[in-house]
């Protein structure tokens, strides 16, 4: 055999046996389930509440470690871990949780009106943990976002004028698109567990939640648009109407989106031939999985074309380029909707959120929010409550406070359901 050939019979073997590692990959990889198969788990309006609080403190202590490092640098985060980065023990939760507490309490507690819903008590709340730790971990504030910062300056020192005249403030300063990030999107859940039964309420509400910090059109299209979801799965389980991931993925693309930076991520591009009326829920699936940006990676990162596998993670984690986590609101929401998109057990995209690094621990929360209303169950089973779920909450800190605050929650949002 000549060289030449020799050299060509080499590099056809190496081929070979990539691609046989490649299939043998595919072969390993637990297959998504089709998504007009996955339904959520049917439960109680109090025990989706529970669950999704939980799931927000418990995904936001596991991603804290991860918070600021660079994907694929560093060891897979599974279990709780030391946080260096604030020089906290395992299962600490951060100022995503601790401002989703402040929210939720308002909301229960708040006396200036009759449907709980009061701004001027929900900066009060906030002032109060940045002030003096109220409904922190560890009893003090030690993260808070730029935004946020400001916000509760400018709150601090006008706090003696009316509300509109505060809020008209936040919003002159604060609306740029500069100060887009996702602080009011990781706290905003405890609206949509409150006003699940009234999805515009809900939906107005969100919005005005972000204002009293980031007044951004952006912050609030995107709270809006989070919220609403949850509340269509909220609804659905409560009423045993079918709802499936298609039916989020679609809400997703078709929400009356007016900022195209929201848009382009979310929905289809305007090149794509519209989906017949009448096709089949495996057609319009099909088309989703043709065209809809989101969904285009997921399936590129689980066929290998791009990301990276990480070891003891069951799916393919996707680049930074296609699915950056940063603090950016957009980058948060979208790389949340990819971690529930993209797996299929509440466990799962716990662990590709945190392991996404950057702003792990925040899209962790975003996550949980979303994933703990669709996954929280009655009766236990391994779509929620898998072994390392169990440990994590084992392991959380100050559990008991987040579901003192939760139960207060759920007493208020049932007296809201009942006068409806």
């Amino acid at each position: 055999m000549t060289a030449i050939a020799t050299d060509s019979y080499h590099l056809f073997l190496d081929s070979f046996k990539s691609k046989l590692s490649d299939a043998a990959k595919l072969l390993t990889m637990p297959q998504l389930t089709p998504l007009r198969n996955q339904y959520p788990s049917y439960a109680s309006p109090q025990t989706k509440i529970r669950l999704s609080m939980l799931a927000t403190a418990m995904v936001d202590a596991l991603g804290g470690p991860a918070e600021f490092q660079g994907r694929f640098t560093f060891d897979p985060v599974t279990t709780m871990i030391p946080n260096d980065n604030f020089g906290l023990e395992p299962g600490v939760w951060t100022d995503d949780t601790s401002m989703a507490l402040c929210l939720a309490r308002s909301l229960a507690h708040s006396k200036e009106v009759h449907d709980g819903f009061d701004e001027k008590d929900q900066l009060r709340a906030y002032l109060a943990w940045f002030n003096r730790g109220e409904l922190s971990a560890i009893g003090r504030c030690f993260d808070i976002g730029g935004t946020t910062n400001r916000a509760l300056s400018m709150f601090d020192t006008y706090q003696g004028r009316p509300i509109k005249e505060i809020l008209n403030i936040i919003r002159r300063n604060l609306s740029a698109i500069v100060f887009s990030g996702n602080g009011s999107l990781m706290r905003v859940l405890p609206v949509g567990l409150t006003y699940w039964g009234d999805e515009s309420q809900a939906r107005v509400y969100a919005g005005r939640s972000s204002c009293t910090t980031h007044p951004s059109p952006l912050c609030v299209e995107a709270c809006e648009a989070w919220t609403v979801a949850i509340v269509k799965i909220m609804q659905a389980t409560a009423t045993g109407t079918q709802y499936l991931k298609l039916d989020v993925i679609e809400h997703f693309s078709s929400y009356p989106y007016s900022n195209s930076k929201l848009q382009l991520p979310l929905n289809f591009p305007k090149s794509v031939t519209p989906l017949r009326s009448e096709a089949s829920l495996a057609e319009k699936e099909e088309y989703y999985w043709q065209h809809h940006p989101l969904l285009q990676k997921v399936s590129r990162t689980n066929k290998g074309e791009s990301g990276k596998e990480i070891p003891g993670l069951p799916y393919p984690m996707p680049s930074v380029k296609d699915v950056p986590s940063t603090g950016y609101v957009v980058d948060s929401l979208v790389a949340a909707l990819y971690c529930f998109m993209g797996t299929q057990t509440f466990e799962e995209g716990a662990l590709m959120a945190v392991n996404m690094g950057s702003d792990a621990d925040t899209v962790g929360a975003i996550y949980a929010g979303l994933a703990g209303v669709w996954y929280a169950e009655d009766v236990p089973s391994e779509k929620f409550w898998s072994k390392r779920v169990i440990e994590w909450k084992e392991k959380l800190v100050k559990r008991e406070l987040v579901e003192q605050v939760t139960d207060e929650l759920v007493a208020f949002s049932e007296k809201l359901t009942k006068n409806l």
